[in-house]
């Protein structure tokens, strides 16, 4: 996939700009809060529908403005394809592909696809699981949109059972029929998300033994409804989840809230069998971090025949010498993304193209 241009249009805090891109290496450079990011951000928009930062449509319009339009055009699976994306205020957001209308997200993943990695992603193993129960269903919706529309719809569920939970006087009715779609949900989600770990864990002990000169293993484990999920317990998983709903809903009767279901779920890391989150260095945790991300990558040339556009924001600065040149070494394959505040660090890659941002517009386009 290659993302050709883009044109942003009071977007952020562009009036209007049109930028043109290398088919490898981009390295978007220029002091903090000039609008570097949210290049990348516009690029993701089309990804999976929505902001991987802003919690509302309208925050994309630039200030005192009434609308936003970005403008794409990209290759994917070998052809040539093109986007737009219309926010206006107090209005539902409107994407055209191939001016054709997006009515759905699950309509538009998979047109576009995107590997994210910010400064933020770092902490992705020390902090809560909600961080890594968002990472790995990213890149699942992109590979697989039926799990998009379940991932919805499970949501929806839950915010009415939760609802219903915190009445004075609740409806059994309606909550066994809520947790009998729940649990047939529930069962789908977390086989897929234990096929998608499991397929990480493969590409990422590689690539671990690797930088780690065969000294380090590294291994996950999926964690769902308090459980340690594994081959065996996926092969019953109908029967083990019935018992535990049970088992939880004295529970969730008390504390008027859903205990039971894959929206509690984490992944935990192990290097050499030891838990990453509680032994590991913090060197050792960005190293992981890396590692599954760059799996992430190489996950989608298996599944689609093809690399994602990976969007690095800002990351180098976060890391030391040895780990940038991991990174580079390792990321040369695909159309790929880089914001920082110091081009200098690339002054020695032999091809590429170099764009300085200073207050929303580029002001300097160099390429090698």
């Amino acid at each position: 996939m290659i993302v050709k241009n883009i044109s942003l249009n009071n977007f952020r805090n562009y009036s209007s700009e049109k930028i043109e891109f290398d088919e490898k290496l981009n390295i978007i450079y220029g002091n903090n809060a000039q609008g570097k990011t949210n290049i990348l951000e516009a690029i993701y928009l089309f990804s999976l529908g929505k902001s991987n930062r802003a919690l509302k449509d309208g925050d994309l319009i630039r200030f005192g403005e009434d609308y936003a339009k970005v403008d794409i055009d990209f290759i994917s699976k070998k052809r040539e394809c093109k986007g737009s994306l219309i926010i206006e205020n107090s209005k539902r957001k409107k994407i055209f592909i191939n001016d054709i209308a997006v009515r759905r997200n699950s309509e538009l993943v998979g047109k576009l696809n995107v590997v994210f990695f910010g400064p933020e992603y770092l902490s992705l193993i020390r902090e809560g699981p909600k961080m890594r129960r968002k990472n790995l269903d990213v890149l699942i919706c992109q590979l697989n949109p039926t799990y998009l529309s379940s991932v919805s719809e499970y949501k929806r569920l839950n915010e009415q059972k939760s609802k219903l939970l915190k009445n004075d006087r609740i409806d059994w009715i309606l909550f066994d029929v809520l947790n009998e779609k729940i649990l047939e949900l529930s069962i789908y989600i977390s086989k897929v998300r234990f096929e998608y770990i499991k397929k990480i864990e493969r590409i990422a002990q590689k690539i671990q033994l690797e930088v780690s000169e065969n000294r380090e293993k590294l291994s996950m484990n999926y964690i769902s409804c308090g459980l340690k999920i594994s081959e065996k317990e996926i092969e019953n998983l109908s029967d083990l989840y019935s018992k535990r709903m049970l088992e939880l809903k004295e529970r969730e009767l008390k504390y008027r809230e859903c205990v039971f279901g894959p929206h509690r779920d984490d992944i935990e890391f192990f290097i050499n069998g030891a838990d990453l989150k509680y032994f590991g260095s913090q060197g050792q945790q960005k190293t992981a971090v890396l590692v599954q991300k760059i799996a992430e990558v190489e996950l989608f040339l298996e599944e689609i025949g093809e690399y994602p556009i990976l969007l690095l924001d800002d990351i180098m600065s976060e890391l030391d010498t040895i780990r940038q040149d991991f990174v580079l070494n390792k990321i040369n394959k695909g159309q790929i993304f880089i914001t920082c505040t110091d081009s200098e660090k690339f002054k020695n890659i032999k091809s590429g193209k170099f764009l300085r941002i200073d207050k929303g517009e580029m002001t300097e386009c160099i390429s090698i």
